[in-house]
């Protein structure tokens, strides 16, 4: 009766190591041993990735693969600064840059290092003009809405309904 039951131990153990094994738990490729953290420093593919910069397709690439002779007494200028309080609606915050290296390239020589200037459309900001007089809809911050989007019965005498 005891080998019996040492049969069937032995048996079950191994069907349940048949079982975990399936899993992919024993598995060299187990998921969960990995770290599973992705390649974030360096995205794209293999080679290309790698002969090109980043932003290789928004600005022009240089070619070079050298850092500039740039030092921070040559860069502190590009860094975008207007008056504060400007009526004109102007900030530090440009919309288009004509080159990434924005004066905080650090180390300093990497800046004109892989990007060539490009044309870039105007960051002036023009205020939108006033709002239209009519009376065909409900006034929502700038605009007008089309019709009232306050249909069905009065809520209450807090929150009135306008047909």
């Amino acid at each position: 009766m005891t080998k019996m039951k040492i049969f069937f131990g032995i048996l079950i153990f191994i069907m349940i190591c048949i079982a975990l094994n399936n899993t992919g738990i024993f598995s060299i490729n187990n998921k969960f041993l990995k770290e599973g953290l992705q390649n974030l420093a360096n995205p794209g593919e293999y080679p290309y990735s790698d002969e090109y910069p980043l932003l290789e397709g928004s600005y022009e690439y240089t070619g070079s693969k050298t850092r500039s002779n740039k030092d921070y007494n040559d860069i502190w200028w590009k860094y975008p600064v207007f008056r504060v309080g400007s009526y004109a609606q102007i900030t530090n915050n440009l919309r288009y840059w004509s080159n990434p290296d924005d004066g905080e390239c650090v180390p300093a020589d990497f800046c004109d290092a892989l990007y060539k200037d490009k044309e870039v459309s105007s960051n002036v900001i023009q205020p939108l003009g006033p709002v239209p007089e009519t009376m065909s809809g409900v006034r929502v911050n700038y605009y007008n809405t089309e019709q009232n989007l306050f249909l069905g019965p009065q809520a209450g005498p807090e929150l009135p309904v306008f047909a």
